[in-house]
């Protein structure tokens, strides 16, 4: 029997980001949207695929968790995504640092399946789901779910997950598989 799990591996936002999403969130009020959950915000590095065995990918985590030190990251917008015409998201985005990318490097190239389609890797971290509701409101109010808007968020990263990811009608739910600590001296 092939027990796959559809995961990624991501870095989890430190409380600091989790509190200036919060406090976004606030500002938009539609019962539409679907904010993650705190603990669920992150940034991911390998985005999903479907996998049999986890153990060498927390090997391959450890190792390289052990070679960089944690960083900061910076966020500059949050724009709907991944289609601005017709959002199914907001996420933040900012800036990728080289070191960013090539940490991404490090661990995609071990664990992206050769024939998956892959998007550029961009900095970014979803925030909220747009309903179908909202879907069809940013149809008549682009002005509200097609907008772009600047922000000035800082988050530190200090780790790096293997999470499976379950789909749910009320939306993603995450399950960390593994989990390492940045101790290595990369500097950021």
């Amino acid at each position: 029997m092939n027990d796959f799990r559809r995961v990624f591996i991501g870095m989890p936002a430190s409380a600091a980001l989790q509190g200036e999403v919060q406090r976004y969130s606030l500002d938009f009020p539609d019962t539409a949207v679907r904010w993650i959950a705190p603990q669920y915000l992150h940034v991911t590095l390998v985005p999903p695929w479907r996998c049999l065995d986890i153990a060498p990918v927390c090997r391959r985590i450890s190792a390289a968790a052990s070679a960089y030190s944690p960083f900061t990251l910076d966020f500059q917008t949050v724009s709907p995504g991944p289609d601005k015409l017709h959002p199914r998201l907001f996420w933040a985005a900012g800036r990728a640092s080289d070191l960013l990318f090539q940490l991404h490097g490090e661990l995609a190239d071990h664990f992206v399946p050769e024939k998956a389609e892959m998007l550029p890797f961009f900095l970014h971290m979803t925030i909220a789901r747009l309903s179908t509701a909202a879907r069809s409101r940013a149809e008549t109010s682009p002005d509200v779910y097609r907008k772009t808007r600047t922000v000035a968020w800082k988050g530190m990263f200090d780790r790096i997950r293997l999470c499976e990811s379950e789909l749910k009608p009320s939306g993603a739910r995450y399950r960390v598989l593994c989990d390492a600590s940045f101790c290595g001296r990369k500097p950021s």
